[in-house]
């Protein structure tokens, strides 16, 4: 969840979210809560030859993440899904570096594909608590 202020841009509640992602849903979660789920795992277990998938309860859209914004801010904002190059284009002028800008066309063909969206208990399990939602993230993300 912490990379969706650099996805969406500083400018979102002017300018809308811009992505190829299509309809394709990716389950968000907090970095420092993977992290206190990883330690929490390191402390009381023994993990050898054990695999994690730390996701949170639900699986998000950047529908969904325009719907939170909105609701959140008090401003619209709008998922606008455009095509890849369209995407690329427009990122090119921000003087995005070329791998950097490959990475983040390759993830959000991820998304769109459905190979992000799979859920998983074992943060819930590992936290002891159910992993922060979609709306109490961007609201510390973003500050609202």
């Amino acid at each position: 969840m912490d990379v969706l202020p650099i996805f969406v841009g500083k400018n979102v509640f002017e300018a809308g979210i811009f992505q190829p992602a299509g309809d394709g849903k990716v389950a968000f979660a907090l970095r420092k809560e993977m992290g206190e789920a990883i330690a929490n795992v390191l402390s009381n277990e023994d993990c050898q030859n054990k695999t994690y998938k730390f996701t949170n309860n639900e699986a998000y859209s950047f529908y969904d993440i325009a719907k939170a914004l909105t609701t959140l801010s008090g401003k619209e904002v709008k998922y606008n899904p455009v095509n890849i190059s369209t995407f690329q284009e427009r990122m090119r002028l921000t003087g995005i570096p070329k791998p950097m800008l490959q990475k983040v066309v390759e993830f959000n063909t991820d998304i769109e594909n459905g190979q992000e969206d799979e859920i998983t208990n074992d943060l819930e399990n590992k936290l002891g608590r159910k992993p922060t939602t979609l709306r109490e993230g961007l609201k510390t993300l973003f500050e609202l």
